[in-house]
């Protein structure tokens, strides 16, 4: 089926031109034995650019999903058994998943502490480093690891680049500025931060929504409008994963109507849970209260307006430093752009979603 919600693993199907040149560019640092971060908004197609990589030239490979312990503080080392793995040859196979088999157990016992555990695991990594040329391991939703209780991350992917030159890290996360902090947590500290190629997905453009929307409904025999496909592109962003519902509706013979309300209404429902998951992580009103005074205002406000009606909203004035904070990390987060000096929400499905929200502690 052309239209589904699942990651692609074939580079024929990956669309966009920007998505194509991050597998090449991604297969590029494999090849020179650099880590990559891929960085970008959830929904836009990391995952699928990762597994084309991983599949399209048959790398050998471990994948840790830590996407459902995103917005936890609190995460056990328990979530970093793979949920998928690829060895290649079938020996090896064999031995390693064996080796898996004793890491799983290990965490059965209540007497395992996460170093010891963080210790068995640099120990499959050497093995792996040892049996493979290129091996690749991948870690998706990376802005986790600082939240696994006793996992010494930094330290773990900083001994795998210095003592195991045949492993390749790839990072993901959709909170840019969170995976970002992981990799680099200051700019006077040395790390294998230095040695992380950044790679950033952006949404769809134009052509890249009706390019695929076109193929698919020209296969299936769905008649469309370009008008049709402006429109889907402009209420929802161009982002790939809110497209994706909107071709699942239409091929499952819902109207263009029916199918983009379906897609709006998906689009806000995951942004809320995103909204809810940034609150955790940062669980002060003052971040709420600037993205319900934004959702307000779609052209956006300066930084001195924001200072004002915060201030008028809280009841007292807000410290300068205290505002950069929160604006830094809204941006880095994805939920609000500067553009042309003002700040602002960019998707009409997130701004949507901040209307919507339940949010304690809003003064708007």
């Amino acid at each position: 089926m052309y239209f589904s919600d699942r990651p692609i693993n074939s580079l024929r199907l990956l669309v966009g031109d920007g998505h194509r040149r991050a597998v090449s560019r991604i297969k590029d640092d494999i090849e020179r034995g650099v880590f990559s971060a891929v960085l970008g908004p959830r929904r836009v197609g990391k995952t699928s650019v990762v597994r084309v990589v991983l599949n399209e030239f048959n790398y050998p490979y471990i994948y840790f999903d830590l996407s459902p312990y995103i917005g936890l503080r609190s995460v056990s080392y328990q979530a970093l058994v793979p949920s998928d793995m690829r060895f290649g040859d079938r020996q090896v196979e064999v031995d390693l998943e064996l080796n898996l088999a004793i890491l799983k157990l290990g965490l059965k016992n209540v007497r395992v502490t996460a170093s010891v555990f963080q210790s068995n695991l640099l120990t499959l990594m050497r093995e792996l480093s040892r049996r493979h040329d290129r091996f690749v391991v991948v870690f998706d939703e990376a802005q986790v690891l600082p939240f696994i209780r006793g996992f010494n991350y930094r330290g773990f992917l900083q001994f795998i680049h210095d003592n195991y030159p045949n492993i390749i890290v790839i990072l993901t996360g959709s909170m840019p500025g969170l995976l970002e902090r992981v990799i680099a947590p200051s700019a006077s500290e040395a790390g294998f931060a230095r040695f992380v190629d950044e790679v950033v997905i952006d949404r769809w453009g134009l052509d890249d929504t009706v390019e695929y929307l076109s193929r698919g409904f020209n296969e299936a025999g769905i008649h469309y409008t370009r008008d049709e496909l402006v429109e889907v592109h402009n209420v929802l962003s161009g982002i790939p994963g809110f497209v994706v519902m909107y071709g699942i509706g239409r091929s499952v013979g819902k109207s263009h109507v029916d199918a983009l309300e379906r897609a709006r209404e998906y689009a806000i429902s995951q942004w809320l849970h995103d909204l809810g998951a940034f609150v955790k992580l940062y669980n002060s009103g003052v971040y709420i209260t600037v993205l319900k005074l934004l959702a307000n205002f779609p052209i956006g406000l300066s930084w001195s307006e924001i200072m004002s009606e915060v201030g008028r909203a809280l009841g007292k004035p807000l410290s300068k430093s205290v505002m950069h904070r929160v604006i830094t990390n809204l941006i880095k987060g994805g939920f609000i752009a500067k553009v042309n000096n003002n700040y602002r929400i960019e998707y009409p499905t997130l701004r949507e979603a901040v209307i919507r929200a339940r949010m304690p502690n809003a003064y708007y």
